[in-house]
């Protein structure tokens, strides 16, 4: 290693991952700057160039490390050591082994049994579970009468991404999310409780916001399932989670498919070629080693469960004050961390984090709020507005978060007109110290910690936009919202809300996962939030449902290529 080489073993100590090989460690590439032999550095002394390659190395001044993840931490399955041969109880073969039991990895072992192959599937958790209101497709049977320009669609979705990715995984979703939606809909078909895939009435949906780019009609949902309960399609994360409990419920009805529930994956095995030739699973104390003869499909999610990737892999400011919506509690990694052991390509840091505006203390959603946060004024320490407050969700959270102390001190401001369906909440949220109330924006101000000035002349300002119903400052559609009236004001606390990492293993168009060459790691695939090469800065809320939609899809394509061999 050279001088002007930073040591990637030093990086991942500074973020809490030391413990990882040198395998798993060359896919996160150099944390350094290298320093080309120019005129540039030709001109300083040797002094001077090695106090710029030690700044360029010391990541203790990269300010993502002075934000520590306060996120939950779930059970890790993968396992960094060699793992002797004596230590195997036992070895099965089978076709394909799916590692995970979400949504992703339910239609992968689905697909598979229905094509014939021999399935096992390992979930790690008591259940598998999958967190989603709505998902996206284009083209599925249920969509017929809804013009939906696939070009465009690509597009889109390519160009929210800052084409910092390669269109295949796009184009794949694009091509046959609505084929496979179609499939999934067959296979709940099996099941005894009637879920139906159907498309979301009306406009689709930015959670009752508008949004600035023109939405695209691409989202489903099983609103009308009667065996929802009636407030599970607005209370996002609950009808994913019946779904999948269905989807377990249909894998018993295929003899070819073995679902296992507290066996985590704990590695990849390869044979002498280089394949991936199955996985090292573990049950209790026990481990076995699951050989598969067409191939291995990480399903494992993201890693918003495990802090330490988070603060490796994420920016500071989409997790440093953030609340957490994580109800399976087992999305720590493990395929991402399985897949750069032995050589995968991850894409670039810091990933996108899924984020949410309405979080609180202590819950990721309290319906409670709704009108309040809909008609407030969001300020931040300094009483000022900072955004356009009627965006989609996901640009309000990025906004909060880029305030100082990472979006600690903002404050949700309005007033008793509009906090209708709070009434019966606001002694509970005061005693939680959530709420605050004053009889004039300057008392409420100082109850909360904000500049009594700053908030006093931003809502005396922000009134006086409704005299011709032009929000001066940012745009805000005050058609769809209402000035300061009332004498009582009240400030609730706001922070931005975790909803998942949405950056993964490197995966071309038929799911499978490429090395740090850019070569397929045979016999190994990838999908849903295990996957990347697909999302880039930011998620792409006003494109309904793409995070789901990958899952059903990619679980798909990489299970009908892994058996059929193309």
């Amino acid at each position: 290693m050279g001088e002007a080489d930073v040591s990637r073993r030093a990086f991942l100590k500074g973020v809490g991952l030391a413990g990882l090989s040198v395998g798993a460690m060359g896919a996160f590439g150099s944390a350094g700057i290298a320093f080309a032999d120019d005129a540039a550095a030709s001109a300083m002394s040797s002094d001077e160039v090695d106090v710029h390659r030690r700044l360029a190395g010391d990541t203790s001044l990269i300010p993502a490390n002075k934000a520590v993840c306060p996120g939950p931490r779930g059970p890790v399955g993968f396992e960094d050591r060699n793992i002797a041969a004596s230590e195997i109880g036992s070895t099965e073969d089978c076709d394909i082994v799916v590692v995970g039991a979400g949504i992703g990895g339910l239609m992968a072992s689905l697909k598979a049994a229905e094509e014939g192959a021999k399935v096992i599937c390992i979930e790690k958790m008591t259940k598998g579970r999958g967190c989603f209101e709505c998902f996206g497709a284009a083209g599925a049977k249920c969509q017929e009468g809804t013009a939906i320009d696939k070009v465009a669609l690509l597009d889109e979705i390519y160009r929210s991404a800052y084409w910092r990715v390669r269109p295949e995984p796009t184009r794949t979703y694009v091509d046959r999310s609505g084929e496979a939606t179609d499939f999934w809909q067959s296979m709940l078909d099996k099941g005894q409780n009637g879920f139906v895939i159907s498309k979301v009435e009306g406009a689709p949906s930015t959670n009752g916001m508008p949004a600035l780019n023109p939405l695209i009609d691409t989202e489903l949902g099983f609103y009308d399932s009667p065996s929802l309960p009636p407030d599970a399609g607005v209370r996002s994360g609950y009808s994913g989670i019946y779904v999948c409990l269905e989807m377990q419920e249909v894998a018993k009805l295929y003899d070819n498919l073995d679902l296992r529930f507290e066996t985590p994956g704990v590695q990849l095995v390869r044979d002498e070629s280089g394949r991936v030739s199955g996985v090292i699973a573990k049950s209790g104390d026990t481990y076995t080693q699951i050989n598969a003869g067409k191939g291995v499909i990480l399903a494992t999610g993201g890693y918003d469960a495990n802090p330490d990737l988070m603060q490796a892999w994420t920016r500071p400011e989409d997790y440093a004050t953030s609340s957490w919506w994580n109800p399976g509690w087992g999305t720590t990694g493990d395929g991402h961390l399985m897949g750069i052991k032995i050589g995968a390509q991850m894409d670039s840091c810091p990933q996108p984090v899924m984020n949410f505006r309405w979080g609180n203390p202590d819950s990721f959603y309290d319906a409670r709020t709704w009108n309040a946060v809909y008609f407030a004024l969001m300020v931040n320490g300094q009483g000022k507005r900072f955004v356009r407050e009627d965006l989609p969700f996901q640009s309000v959270s990025n906004a909060q978060n880029a305030q100082p102390g990472y979006g600690k001190n903002c404050w949700q401001v309005f007033d008793e007109t509009m906090f209708e369906g709070m009434e019966d909440a606001v002694d509970e949220f005061k005693g939680k110290g959530w709420l605050f109330e004053g009889s004039s924006p300057e008392e409420l101000a100082k109850q909360c910690g904000v500049d009594p000035r700053g908030l006093a002349d931003t809502i005396v300002r922000y009134n006086g936009f409704f005299e011709d119903g032009v929000d001066r400052d940012f745009g805000r559609d005050l058609s769809q919202t209402m000035p300061f009236t009332g004498t009582r004001y009240f400030a609730l606390t706001t922070n931005s809300c975790v909803l998942a990492t949405v950056g993964g293993l490197t995966i071309d168009g038929e799911c499978r996962v490429l090395d740090t060459d850019d070569q397929v790691i045979e016999g190994l695939y990838a999908v849903g939030n295990a996957s990347g090469n697909f999302f880039a800065g930011n998620y792409p809320r006003h494109i309904p449902g793409t995070s789901i939609g990958r899952a059903v899809t990619f679980g798909y394509v990489a299970a009908e290529h892994a058996v059929k061999g193309a």
